[in-house]
Parts: C-alpha cells; sequence; structure tokens
C-alpha cells in the first residue's frame, strides 16, 4: 500500500495521465470526477466508485400536522421529525453528501415549520469546534466554513433567494458571527422558497435549510423524478391511515428506481458498512458496503475446461495454481 500526500489537484492528475491506475473511489463534485476518469488514456479500463453530489429530500406528509396524529402518544409526532430533520440538515454544518438539502411541507404550512425549525437552530452552539459552551458542557455544534469561497456562495443562495421573495426565519440567520471577516455563519432557515430560486435546485453544502411548500404529492415526485441527482430521500410520516400508508408507499415506489437509499422517519445518512451505500444519476456510481466494494474492485476470472480426458489433469493444474487454490 503506498500513500501519496499533498493537493489532491496536484498529485491526482499526473497519476491518472500515468495510465497505471485500474480503479477510482472519489468522493468530490461531479466536475472534479469527470476531470479526473477524462485525464486517463483509457478511461474504459477504470473500476468507478464514486460519491458525488446531492439534493436530498425531507418529505413531511400531511399527516404529520393533523392533531390526531400529534397527540396520538404511541405515533410518531412532529416535534421528533422535525428534530431528525435539524440534525439531518446541520450536523457538519451541512457539509456532506448525505445532508438533508431541501425540506418540502403542506401548503399553508410552510412559515410554521420554519418557524419551529428556527427554534432548533437557535438552541445550537456555534463556535470553534473545541468550545466547550457553558449551560449544556457541550462542544459547537456549528462551526466555521473552511474558506472565503464556500461564505460567500452561501451569501449569494440567500441573497438571490430573497430577492425573490424567500424570508429568513430565524434571527440572524446567513450572518457571520464575531466579525465580517469570520468564517463562523450561524445558520439561515429559508422559507417561501420557490422554483426560480437557485437554492431551489443548486446543492447548498452548508448551513442553509429552504423549506418549500407543496401542493399536492405529484409536485414532490416531480421534483426528485426530473432532477440530476439521486442519492437519498427521507419520508415522514405518523399516520396508519390507509392514505397515508398508501401516500408514503407511492413515494417509496417512485423513487425505488431513482434514489440509493430511502428513509422512513429517519434522516439521510450513511447505513452500517453491512449494508449497501450507492447513488444514481450524478449522486454517484457504484454500490458500497464490505461485500459490494470487492465486488466494485474486482474482476472474475473463469478456467474452464471440458470434461472428458481432463479431469485428472486440471486436478494437477488446481494443485500446482496459486490463483486456483482455496484461500
Amino acid at each position: 500500500v503506498s500513500f501519496i500526500s499533498g493537493s489532491g489537484r496536484k498529485t491526482l492528475p499526473p497519476l491518472m495521465e500515468s495510465g497505471d491506475i485500474d480503479g477510482l473511489a472519489f468522493i468530490g463534485g461531479t466536475s472534479a470526477a469527470d476531470k479526473l476518469i477524462q485525464q486517463h488514456p483509457y478511461p474504459h479500463r477504470l473500476k468507478l466508485f464514486l460519491q458525488l453530489e446531492a439534493k436530498n429530500m425531507a418529505i413531511l406528509l400531511p399527516d404529520m400536522l393533523t392533531s390526531e396524529s400529534s397527540s396520538n402518544s404511541d405515533s410518531y409526532s412532529l416535534s421528533m421529525a422535525l428534530n431528525e430533520i435539524i440534525t439531518g440538515a446541520l450536523s457538519y454544518n451541512g457539509q456532506r453528501c448525505t445532508a438533508l438539502k431541501i425540506i418540502f411541507v403542506p401548503k399553508g404550512h410552510g412559515k410554521y415549520i420554519a418557524q419551529e425549525l428556527a427554534k432548533r437552530v437557535d438552541a445550537l452552539n456555534i463556535g470553534m469546534p473545541w468550545e466547550v459552551h457553558e449551560g449544556d458542557g457541550k462542544h459547537s455544534q456549528i462551526t466555521p466554513l473552511p474558506n472565503k469561497k464556500r461564505v460567500e456562495y452561501m451569501q449569494k443562495l440567500i441573497d438571490d433567494a430573497c430577492s425573490l421573495g424567500a424570508i429568513i426565519a430565524n434571527h440572524g440567520g446567513g450572518s457571520m458571527m464575531s466579525d465580517k471577516n469570520s468564517n463562523l455563519m450561524k445558520p439561515a432557515v429559508l422559507y417561501n422558497v420557490t422554483p426560480e430560486m437557485r437554492l431551489y435546485r443548486e446543492e447548498q453544502f452548508g448551513p442553509l435549510v429552504p423549506v418549500v411548500e407543496y401542493d399536492s404529492i405529484d409536485q414532490v415526485l416531480t421534483y426528485g423524478l426530473e432532477g440530476i441527482y439521486g442519492q437519498q430521500v427521507s419520508i415522514f410520516t405518523a399516520s396508519v391511515e390507509p392514505s397515508s400508508v398508501s401516500g408514503a408507499a407511492a413515494i417509496v415506489d417512485a423513487f425505488s428506481a431513482v434514489f440509493g437509499k430511502i428513509n422512513v422517519n429517519s434522516q439521510c445518512g450513511r447505513s452500517p458498512d453491512s449494508v449497501p451505500f450507492s447513488a444514481r444519476r450524478s449522486s454517484g456510481l457504484g454500490v458500497m458496503s464490505i461485500e459490494d466494494a470487492l465486488r466494485e474492485f474486482s474482476v472474475p476470472t473463469v478456467v474452464s475446461y471440458k470434461h472428458e480426458g481432463s479431469s485428472g489433469l486440471m486436478g494437477a493444474i488446481q494443485k500446482e495454481s496459486r490463483f486456483m487454490s482455496q484461500l
């Protein structure tokens, strides 16, 4: 095993251009992945596993907002769903491919849901990673973004959305903590997010939580089916009534050929390594788990023979062959 340290932009191109690379496991952006693959003189030879961009959806079904569901202590509650959503959206500052990137809620409930999410944002500890905060004694949950370029991109998405009618639900959302030169941004929860806004379709990869209202499940399905990404989706539902169950089942069926993982009442995220981890379309290529990883980067070879007059010969060859010997 060899390790080469240094900037990926400097180390990877020469390796790919050499043609000596047989397999590429890459996590990053689609443009970077495409460029690396094209730098290989024989790109058709590459075994690939790619985890790329995503616009993972959280879908609150209408039953989550009915009084019957919220009053039933045995059912999955709206509060539980919102806790899961805010964790899924803002863990690691939202800078993970598996983060929730857009929240769909029934028509007429966008402002309320955004305000509830804003309360949860206000309760998060914001600061440097090593800081332990008074009160709960926990470390910072929101930490600085990696560079100014990322901060500027967040601000461009916020400015574009607000110029087209979006509203920031939490006080100071999107502002820089300590001073304007800081990379420490307070997360922003935005509602009234609509299709013409960049935040509706672009992966923010940062601490922005856009809330979109839908008129019908068909609108949600269209977003998922016609988009360019296909990593994960989260469905939140509380009722076992036939109408709610059929709605959730319809989403599962429609998205089963589009997304690599469908979560029910759970944020998006990695599964245990014993479970396949995959994505489709511009979100990834290949399947990763302990078993699947071996298959992804292996090519089987078959040794065959005609039985008549060869069985003794093949037995002798197998004894001498390291390849044919059992592990």
